[in-house]
């Protein structure tokens, strides 16, 4: 190798041992930085999480000493209960304070079977929480205006009523939120919830409905009843099942379930012969016009009218619906052939009735269900 060369590779060699040694130099300091600034986010982190539970240490001592203040005997809380008076001292107070204050009442409320003492509650509650609900109604947070929403509902604060209607216009205002203010009106006796129920395509549940049915005061309902043909289909199928759920006894409530059993809207009939099995009375004249509507149309019914068309039959008697009864334990559906046995063998000398079908029906499956019926029913006799 000439000397050039040699020269050449000594130079190069030496300028890499240099440059190793720089970038050698260069990744420790920038590990370093890493390393440092690693450790003092962790520290950072763990400063806040230290901050944090003292925190929350802090305000639950706070609450502690609110509460025991509240049940105090000789607190204001006790003084209002005792002689009905609110005193500056309940109005003024720190947001733990207010906190705790609304825990007692809501446990207070819950608790208490005396009007007079829930009356006394709601009061003070309207008094002590009503602009700050007013105010918490308003935000951004979907959260914070369920929350206020429930606590408006538990205390049935009547006089936010204006401003939940508001809140219903706004385009903030979400389905659920709009459940809670229609449930809302339905505790309160709320006249505008007939209104809001009349409208289309509310996306609400079936569940939320029958909730809200079920919740409304005697006033409401007769209302809900006046304006039965203007509701939405959806609502009157939960308006008849929270008729069964009521147990209705009413002659007009009755006569509308028994108008329902003829209408064209096959969830209609049958949401109402559920509700007539339940509530176990029929008249005379829809009794015959039953009969003569099932004799034309009975095969074209849909499995679940069937199974509750037999079902009605077993609470409500009569000698024609034995016929109906004997072609219904042959159906091709199993819980139907089922229920018509069962409806059988309310009637007079059902029992009878069913030995006879065990032994005379043209029909092998009703045959074999009155056959299940009779072992079953003595197998009962046995144990009772």
């Amino acid at each position: 190798m000439s000397e050039y060369m040699r020269d050449k590779m000594q130079g190069f060699g030496r300028s890499m041992s240099g440059w190793t040694e720089t970038g050698s130099n260069y990744l420790v300091q920038v590990t370093g930085v890493i390393c440092g600034g690693v450790f003092v986010t962790l520290l950072i982190i763990y400063l806040i999480l230290l901050w944090r539970n003292q925190l929350t240490k802090r305000t639950l001592k706070l609450q502690k000493r609110a509460f025991r203040d509240l049940i105090a005997d000789d607190s204001a809380l006790r003084h209002y209960f005792a002689r009905g008076e609110i005193t500056p001292k309940l109005l003024d107070m720190r947001k733990v304070q207010q906190e705790a204050l609304q825990e007692v009442l809501l446990q207070q409320l819950e608790e208490s079977t005396d009007d007079l003492q829930r009356g006394k509650i709601r009061l003070l509650a309207g008094q002590v929480f009503g602009a700050l609900y007013r105010t918490k109604l308003s935000s951004m947070k979907w959260s914070q205006r369920i929350n206020t929403l429930l606590y408006i509902e538990q205390f049935q604060m009547t006089e936010l009523l204006p401003r939940l209607e508001e809140m219903m216009r706004s385009s903030l205002c979400t389905n659920q939120e709009r459940f809670i203010i229609l449930r809302m009106y339905a505790r309160t006796g709320y006249v505008r919830l007939v209104k809001e129920l009349l409208r289309q395509n509310t996306a609400m549940s079936d569940s939320q409905y029958l909730q809200i049915m079920l919740l409304v005061t005697d006033k409401i309902w007769e209302k809900v009843i006046d304006h039965y043909e203007q509701l939405p289909m959806q609502a009157k199928c939960n308006v008849v099942d929270a008729m069964r759920i009521r147990n209705v006894q009413t002659t007009r409530e009755l006569a509308l379930l028994e108008r329902l059993l003829f209408e064209d809207h096959v969830e209609q009939r049958i949401f109402s012969l559920r509700a007539l099995a339940q509530i176990g009375r029929l008249s005379d004249g829809t009794k015959e016009k039953l009969l003569l509507a099932w004799q034309e149309e009975g095969g074209i019914r849909s499995r679940l009218e069937r199974l509750m068309y037999a079902r009605l039959l077993g609470r409500v008697h009569t000698e024609g619906f034995i016929e109906h009864l004997n072609g219904l334990m042959g159906d091709p559906a199993y819980e139907i052939r089922q229920e018509a046995a069962n409806s059988l063998a309310q009637y007079d000398r059902g029992i009878e009735k069913l030995r006879c079908v065990a032994r005379v029906h043209p029909d092998k499956y009703a045959r074999q269900i009155a056959e299940e019926t009779l072992e079953r029913k003595q197998y009962e006799r046995k144990m009772a």
